[in-house]
């Protein structure tokens, strides 16, 4: 059963949103739209964390991003997580998440960078998850000056965040020199290939009348790809990878409500048969993208769960 205040959220955006497909209303409006409705809707922003706004070196340019250090930091060296935005690979950015990673940083302890990549449809695949990917890269480098654990970096990332998340983290294992202690998928697209019909409840909630539509997952697949890949391309869909024991310890969460949360539920399985699932969570109650919504208490209760999940996961040795 949804909960009360969720159903009382999306009785508003249902009311007051006349399309939940992106491609339908234009970029710029659905950019504007989407911020004003992330920021609005965010709640409390923590003001103890310590934020550093950045920029981050790679082979088309700089990123930006902004760096987070929780108050009170010890003198060891920190966990660090790279944080991923959602949006649909062509909305968002660094102000529309900025109270979720503060939330995060200040109750795990964890340092934590939020990174502003390349958007389509302007920039297509792979520009944003190149960005990704060179962050990460960034990252271990930088470890040290960041005051950062390089034993203890993870990759965090929610909806299309949490494919490039998933993918950056793929292309890194496969290199093998370098390796995430763990990586964190928040309702992720994982499976823009194959039909809706393969996943009930992308039949069930995908008609626009619970945040997401499967209108929108087509319109911005097609933004994203542009042209530069299929839709079957691993990088693109990573629920046709075919091997996933290299990648690191993952935990992987969905909410009730969602379209996505089959695919979640069905790639979880696939991570626990090559034992590289840590932890799987559905918060059964609510709807995609809730942990932006920081009003809802679900989203302060799945915000705290995953800040104790942090330090339980990145504990770890420190290394100095």
């Amino acid at each position: 059963m949804m909960d009360k205040e969720t159903q009382a959220l999306l009785a508003q955006f249902n009311q007051h949103v006349p399309s939940t497909d992106e491609t339908q209303t234009g970029i710029e409006a659905s950019r504007a739209g989407a911020r004003a409705m992330f920021i609005g809707l965010q709640g409390p922003v923590n003001p103890d964390c310590r934020v550093t706004d950045l920029s981050i070196p790679g082979k088309d340019g700089k990123t930006p991003a902004r760096l987070y250090r929780p108050q009170g930091e010890s003198d060891m060296p920190l966990p660090l997580v790279l944080f991923v935005h959602g949006g649909g690979w062509s909305l968002g950015d660094l102000d529309c998440y900025d109270a979720l990673v503060r939330d995060l940083c200040q109750q795990s302890g964890c340092l934590f960078i939020s990174l502003d990549y390349r958007l389509a449809p302007d920039h297509p695949y792979p520009a944003g998850l190149d960005d990704v990917s060179q962050a990460l890269d960034w990252v271990f480098a930088q470890a040290h000056t960041l005051h950062a654990d390089p034993q203890r970096i993870a990759i965090m990332g929610d909806s299309a965040g949490g494919n490039l998340a998933l993918v950056a983290s793929h292309r890194l294992h496969s290199k093998g020199s370098l390796r995430l202690a763990a990586q964190y998928l928040i309702y992720p697209v994982l499976d823009v290939h194959n039909s809706h019909d393969q996943y009930p409840s992308r039949l069930q909630f995908g008609n626009g009348d619970y945040l997401l539509a499967n209108a929108a997952i087509d319109g911005t697949r097609d933004w994203y790809i542009g042209g530069q890949a299929g839709s079957d391309n691993p990088e693109v869909s990573p629920m046709l990878l075919t091997e996933l024991s290299h990648l690191p310890p993952t935990s992987l969460l969905v909410a009730g409500f969602d379209p996505l949360k089959d695919e979640g539920e069905r790639f979880a399985r696939r991570l626990q048969q090559a034992d590289v699932l840590l932890r799987f969570q559905s918060f059964e109650s609510t709807i995609h993208a809730f942990l932006s919504f920081g009003d809802l208490p679900v989203a302060r209760e799945a915000r705290q769960a995953l800040a104790n999940q942090l330090k339980q996961d990145l504990a770890g040795s420190q290394t100095a």
